[in-house]
C-alpha cells in the first residue's frame, strides 16, 4: 500500500518518509522561499524525495494485483442505503438533481442548506366567508387573504438555502492560526467574491501518529473558531468546510485499517461541526489506493457522526497515468495508477464534494498537461452522470512552486489548466453539469499574477 507512482517497484518500509513536526506548520507566509520557514501543507502532489520541510502528502499509485482475480469487475460498496436517503434528502432540500454547471461568470451559484432553517408556519383555519355581507367585510376578508399569500411567499423564500458561488479555496495556518485584522478579514471576504469562491476549505489540524490532534493544547483551535466566524460575518454567503488530514502511512506503516484511528478521524469531524462551527468538514486523506475499502469505511463513520445534512468533502486523486485513454502517460509515475469508475461511485455515494487533486501530472509541456487534464474532467463528471446524485465535483487547479519531478510550475500553469478544464467540459458533453467548478490550491501560494490569470480565463 506504499508504492511510489513515480517507480514501477514499491519501497520497502525502512523507505517511507520521516514526518514533519507542523501539517501544515504555523507562521506560514504565502511567499516564502523553500529553506525559510517550513512550508504549507500540500496534500495534493506526489513527490520522490522527503526533507524536514515537507508534510506527509504522497500520491494514490494503484493498489496491489497480486491476490486480486484479474477477471473480476470492481463492483461500488452495496452499503448505499444511508447514502441515498441523504442524496434524496438532499435533492428534496435544493430542488435540484445534480450540480449546476460549471463555475465561469455565466454559472448559477450553488446553493447549500442554511446554516440555522426557519420554517414559518401558514394559517389553516381561515374564517368562513358570508356571500350576504357589505362591501367592508369583503375588504377586511380580501386583506385576510392577502396577508396569508405573503406569509406563504415569505416561507417559501426564507426556506430556500442561501447561493453559493461556484468556485473553492485551499487556506492554511496563515490565516486560520495567525491573528487577523477586521480589514484583512474583509479584504479576503471581498476577494473571495470578486473570484466567484463560495467554498473555502479552512485548516483546522492532522491526526499525529499517537492518534492525538496537533495543535490541541496551544490555543490554535481558539484561532481557528474565531477565523471562522469573523469571516462569516465579513461574508454571510461562504460556506466554511474545516480542514483536517490524516496521513495514512504513519510510524508503524499503513494504518487506515486500525479502528482507533477510523473512529478518531470520524469524531473530530463532528467536532469541526458542533464545537468549531464549520458548515461541514474536509478530509484530506491520504494515500488512498484504488478500492480500498477501509477510506469508504472512514467515511461511513463520518458520515454516520456528522449527520445526513452536514457536508462531507474529501480530496480526490486524479487518474495519474490512464492507458488507452489517448492521453500522455508521464514516465515516472506508474502506468495503470487510476481510481477505477465503481470506485469514484462508491465515494461519490458517501460524500457532498469530490476536490479532484489534478495536478503533479510530471508532465513536461502545457499542451500536454491541458490534454491530461481534460481527461480528469470528463471522466469524473461522466463517472457521475451515472449516478445522477447532487455530488459535486470540484476540479484543483494548482498556483504553487515547482516541486519537481511531480510539478512543474511552467508546465501546470493556471492558464494551462483552465484550458484543460474548458476541453474537458466540451468533451464532456451534458453530463459537464455534473462539475461544479474548480478549487484553488492554495491560497498561500497564489501571486498576483496568477489571480489575474484566474479572474481573465475562468471568471470573466
Amino acid at each position: 500500500m506504499s508504492r511510489d507512482p513515480y517507480n514501477a517497484e514499491p519501497p520497502m518500509d525502512d523507505d517511507l518518509p520521516e514526518y514533519p513536526p507542523e501539517y501544515p506548520p504555523e507562521r506560514l507566509t504565502p511567499f516564502d522561499e523553500p529553506g525559510d520557514e517550513p512550508t504549507p501543507s500540500r496534500p495534493m502532489r506526489p513527490v520522490t524525495a522527503w526533507s524536514s520541510e515537507q508534510t506527509p502528502a504522497r500520491p494514490m499509485p494503484p493498489v496491489p494485483t497480486d491476490d486480486l482475480d484479474p477477471d473480476a469487475t470492481p463492483q461500488p460498496s452495496r452499503r448505499h442505503s444511508k447514502a441515498r436517503e441523504r442524496i434524496e434528502k438532499r435533492k428534496r432540500q435544493t430542488g435540484t438533481t445534480h450540480a449546476v454547471p460549471l463555475g465561469s461568470a455565466d454559472a448559477v451559484p450553488r446553493s447549500r442548506p442554511p446554516r440555522q432553517r426557519r420554517q414559518i408556519s401558514v394559517p389553516t383555519n381561515l374564517p368562513k366567508i358570508n356571500l350576504k355581507i357589505g362591501r367592508g367585510a369583503f375588504y377586511v376578508i380580501g386583506s385576510i387573504l392577502l396577508v396569508v399569500i405573503v406569509i406563504f411567499a415569505l416561507g417559501r423564500l426564507r426556506n430556500q438555502p442561501p447561493e453559493v458561488n461556484p468556485n473553492a479555496i485551499w487556506i492554511g495556518t496563515e490565516w486560520t492560526y495567525e491573528e487577523r485584522t477586521d480589514d484583512e478579514i474583509k479584504a479576503l471576504a471581498q476577494q473571495l467574491r470578486d473570484n466567484k469562491i463560495g467554498t473555502v476549505y479552512a485548516w483546522v489540524s492532522w491526526l499525529q501518529d499517537d492518534n492525538t490532534w496537533r495543535q490541541a493544547d496551544t490555543g490554535a483551535w481558539d484561532r481557528v473558531k474565531s477565523f471562522r466566524e469573523r469571516l462569516e460575518l465579513a461574508d454571510p454567503g461562504v460556506e466554511l468546510i474545516g480542514w483536517i488530514s490524516l496521513p495514512v502511512n504513519g510510524g508503524d506503516g499503513y494504518r487506515m485499517d486500525e479502528v482507533e484511528v477510523l473512529d478518531a478521524v470520524a469524531a473530530f469531524s463532528g467536532r469541526v461541526v458542533t464545537e468549531f462551527g464549520f458548515d461541514g468538514v474536509f478530509l484530506n486523506v491520504e494515500p488512498v489506493w484504488n478500492d480500498d475499502q477501509n477510506f469508504l469505511e472512514l467515511l461511513r463513520k463520518t458520515r454516520s457522526v456528522v449527520g445526513l445534512d452536514v457536508p462531507i468533502a474529501a480530496a480526490i486523486p486524479p487518474d495519474w497515468s490512464p492507458l488507452g485513454a489517448g492521453i500522455p502517460v508521464p514516465a515516472l509515475i506508474t502506468p495503470g495508477t487510476i481510481w477505477e469508475k465503481a470506485y469514484k461511485q462508491s465515494v461519490a455515494l458517501l460524500v457532498d464534494q469530490m476536490a479532484v487533486m489534478a495536478y503533479n501530472s510530471a508532465l513536461t509541456a502545457p499542451a500536454d498537461y491541458s490534454r491530461w487534464m481534460a481527461y480528469q474532467v470528463e471522466t469524473y463528471a461522466r463517472a457521475m452522470a451515472e449516478l445522477d446524485i447532487g455530488t459535486q465535483v470540484l476540479i484543483g487547479i494548482p498556483t504553487y512552486d515547482a516541486e519537481l519531478p511531480g510539478h512543474d510550475p511552467l508546465v501546470e500553469t493556471v492558464p494551462a489548466a483552465i484550458d484543460g478544464i474548458k476541453l474537458g467540459i466540451e468533451q464532456a458533453g451534458e453530463t459537464a453539469s455534473f462539475v461544479r467548478g474548480v478549487v484553488i490550491y492554495g491560497y498561500w501560494t497564489t501571486d498576483e499574477t496568477e489571480w489575474s490569470q484566474f479572474r481573465r480565463e475562468w471568471v470573466e
